[in-house]
This record gives structure tokens, C-alpha cells and sequence, in this order.
């Protein structure tokens, strides 16, 4: 019988996550938010000391140099960051598959699973987007060759090939998105097989990946709605005023140092909600590339029976 994924247990997956290990989770986005925190701690400084007034260009100038170290610094930080996301993304992919064991280290690793991750990720990346690019310069291609039959025709020609493209890239995707996930589960480069078991499941990927984005504004409305609220609110309750004038960065700090109390509060909630969608990116995958694997519902399949993890407790 042709392997199968259910469709609901993947929606589920991270919500089953998020309410077996809530801490986990949460220290998942903590993580996340301070890397955040250490790259604007390194960006802002040297930002602090450019002028937005008239004279802004000469300042610039002079200080191009130091921009250039800035920009240094950030891509470093960036790929830092990057880092980071891959090991919190593979420590939700393993709570995911493990959902009864414990582990001191919230899942998270530093080996080669990372690296094979990594190489895949970064892999089918480029080669979808090279068929990306072939697709473009076809279109392109065609566009001449069709142009001598009438701007209508050559238009509509064009339309029709650019929803074709379209199309394709999208199931070119869906079919690449599997790739991670059995590569973390397998604990070996997985090119074949997480190609092999998305062959007859791209509808349905197709399906989980829209419902997946759906979640994700969903949950983004409601953070940012918090967010705002919660800084509009504590902006109004301290009697604060906006300045009249702000002729550089360095006039925001003062301002921002009223607002301590309402900027400590949000940390919590963007960090839970950078943990839900770690959980939200990593589970569906990670639970469907799991059963297609193996055949069977993953609720059917053996699971380890040690005792909770001590993080999912509230």
C-alpha cells in the first residue's frame, strides 16, 4: 500500500508541541529574541552617531568606513542568527519525534546532523531556485519567439506559460520541502528519499504548507495587535509625548528609556511567539516526512516511554 501522511496529525503537530512542552517552546524563542537583541546591540551604536538632518550626506561620507565594519559585523551576526534558527528548528524537529522523552539540552545539538541539515537546506535552495531562474530565461525566450505573432497573442502566450511556471515552482517546492526533515530523521543526506516520498503527495503538501502560512499570519495579527497594545498602552498610561523634532538617533534613547517597563513586557510575548512558529515551520514536516517513511501513523509506531520531559510542565 502506497505510504501515506495524515493530513491532520501534521496540523496538529505543533500544537501537540506547544502543549507538551510549553518552557521548551518559550526557551526555544528566548533564544531567538536574544540573538536578536545581540545583533541590534552590535547595529545600533555606530547607527546612533548619523545625523538625519540636511547635512546628513557629508556625514555619511565620513563615516564610511565605518559603515563598511558595520556591515561586516551585521553579515556575521546574520549568519550567527541563521545558525542559531538551524539548531532550534532541528531541536523542535527531535520533540517533535520524541514526545515522551526528556533532554536537558531543549533537543538542541551541535553535530553533524546540523551540518546535513544545513547542506540540504542550503542545497535545495540554489537548485530550486536555478530551475527557478531556467524557468525566467524560458519565458524570456519564448516572449521573443512568440512576440511576431501580435501583442495579444504573444501577451496571453506569456500569461498562460507565467501560471504554468508558477505552478511548477510551487510542486517543485512542496516536493523539496521534505528533503530537511528526512535527513534529520534518517541522520544522513536524504536528497532521494525525502524527494522519493513526496512523489504522489504534492496536493496534499501543497494543502499543509497554505494551511501552515495561515496559521502563521494569523498568530502574527494577533502578536503584532498585542504588541502594539501593550506599547501604545503603556505609552498613554506614562504620559509620554512624542518629540516635536528629531533631528538624529541619538534624541530616540531618552524616549525609549521611558518606555523600559512596556518594552520588558513584550519580550515574553515575542518570545512565545517566535517559539510557536518555530514549532509551526518544523512539526507539520517533520511529523509527515516521519509516517511517509515509515509507512504508518506515527501514533502507531513505537515511542519512547521515559519519564515527561521536566519542561513541559506550565
Amino acid at each position: 500500500m502506497k505510504p501515506r501522511f495524515s493530513f491532520g496529525d501534521a496540523i496538529g503537530a505543533p500544537f501537540v508541541l506547544i502543549r507538551q512542552r510549553p518552557l521548551t517552546v518559550f526557551a526555544w524563542g528566548v533564544l531567538m529574541i536574544g540573538m536578536v537583541g545581540l545583533l541590534y546591540s552590535v547595529l545600533l551604536p555606530p547607527l546612533l552617531s548619523l545625523p538625519l538632518d540636511a547635512g546628513g550626506e557629508a556625514a555619511f561620507e565620513a563615516y564610511g568606513v565605518e559603515m563598511i565594519q558595520l556591515q561586516a559585523a551585521s553579515n556575521a551576526m546574520t549568519l550567527l542568527m541563521y545558525g542559531l534558527l538551524l539548531v532550534v528548528f532541528n531541536a523542535a524537529g527531535r520533540a517533535t519525534l520524541a514526545p515522551g522523552r526528556r533532554d536537558p539540552f531543549l533537543f538542541m545539538r551541535l553535530g553533524m546532523d546540523e551540518v546535513r541539515v544545513a547542506v540540504v537546506v542550503v542545497g535545495t535552495f540554489l537548485g530550486w531556485y536555478v530551475a527557478l531562474l531556467i524557468l525566467v530565461l524560458l519565458g524570456v525566450a519564448l516572449g521573443f519567439a512568440v512576440w511576431s505573432l501580435g501583442q495579444a497573442t504573444a501577451i496571453a502566450i506569456l500569461i498562460g506559460y507565467g501560471v504554468v511556471a508558477l505552478i511548477a515552482s510551487i510542486f517543485g517546492w512542496v516536493r523539496l520541502s521534505l528533503m530537511g526533515s528526512a535527513t534529520l530523521i534518517l541522520g544522513r543526506f536524504a536528497f532521494g528519499e525525502g524527494w522519493a516520498i513526496g512523489r504522489g503527495q504534492v496536493l496534499k503538501l501543497v494543502g499543509l504548507h497554505l494551511v501552515i502560512w495561515v496559521i502563521y499570519m494569523l498568530i502574527y495579527v494577533v502578536v503584532f495587535a498585542l504588541v502594539g497594545a501593550i506599547l501604545v498602552g503603556g505609552f498613554m498610561a506614562l504620559g509620554l509625548t512624542w518629540p516635536d523634532t528629531i533631528e538624529t538617533p541619538r534624541d530616540l534613547p531618552p524616549l525609549v528609556g521611558a518606555m523600559t517597563v512596556p518594552l520588558a513586557a513584550v519580550i515574553p510575548v515575542l518570545a512565545l511567539a517566535y517559539g510557536m512558529f518555530i514549532a509551526l515551520m518544523a512539526a507539520p514536516t517533520i511529523r509527515a516526512a516521519r509516517q511517509l517513511l515509515d509507512g504508518v501513523p506515527v501514533a502507531s509506531a513505537p515511542t519512547d516511554t521515559s519519564p515527561s520531559d521536566t519542561l513541559q510542565t506550565t
